[in-house]
């Protein structure tokens, strides 16, 4: 009988003093959110803010104390903002492209410019061929000339020792855009309803018309003239 209740008393002081141990390990493990406060990556965060804060306070105490220095780097950054959001992309350009050719099919061949019909014909070419390709460099596009379609499973298409080289990229391209506009086909299409060809047996003085033969007073007054009434004599009646 004693040895039993000497068992019991063993039995309940040994449970007693786990219970004790696992609470005094509980209490003195940190919790998940402890643990993550005082990590590596927390303290790198921590790091990296109080960096940045320190830059921006510094921004700040700059740009007040030179205010056109700061004010000239605004309106880069700005401008640059600008070119980026109004860099044209590919979808711009194949508009462009299908509108020059439209305008030019209203034309008869013999009135349209060779210049710009020979342009807006070889984009076609490439674009039927899948030889376009765009390219986004920020503040500009640019649009250049691959000799096969991507999709092309020639031996030459594939081999990368047969590509081009970066050194004829610029012979390869076709034109940039900047500020939502392709300036390189705006500058083709310029007078593409005049044919020059027409006028190439002039001498070259009538070849150029400048903005004030156009708009001379000698000009005003034939264009005046052509409204009078035509007086003639009884000789001219006869």
């Amino acid at each position: 009988m004693a040895a039993r209740w000497i068992g019991v008393v063993l039995r309940r002081s040994c449970s007693g003093s786990a219970a004790s141990g696992q609470a005094t390990e509980a209490v003195g493990k940190p919790g998940r959110w402890e643990r993550f406060k005082s990590g590596k990556i927390a303290v790198w965060t921590k790091s990296l803010l109080h960096d940045y804060a320190e830059a921006c306070k510094d921004i700040a105490v700059g740009a007040k104390e030179r205010p056109g220095k700061a004010a000239f780097y605004l309106s880069l950054l700005t401008a640059a903002g600008v070119c980026s959001a109004k860099a044209p992309g590919e979808d711009h350009f194949h508009s462009c492209m299908l509108e020059a050719s439209a305008s030019l099919l209203l034309l008869s061949p013999w009135t349209r410019s060779r210049k710009s019909d020979q342009h807006v014909q070889n984009l076609m070419d490439l674009r039927n061929q899948g030889g376009l390709r765009h390219l986004n460099l920020f503040l500009f596009s640019i649009v250049y000339e691959a000799p096969y379609d991507p999709d092309c499973d020639l031996y030459p298409a594939q081999c990368p020792h047969l590509q081009p080289r970066w050194a004829q990229f610029p012979s390869r391209v076709l034109d940039i855009g900047f500020f939502g506009r392709w300036w390189l086909l705006r500058a083709k299409m310029e007078d593409f309803d005049v044919n020059e060809e027409e006028f190439a047996n002039l001498p070259a003085p009538m070849r150029a018309v400048s903005w004030n033969d156009l708009h001379s007073e000698e000009n005003e007054k034939l264009f005046q003239l052509k409204f009078q009434p035509i007086t003639m004599h009884d000789e001219q009646i006869e």
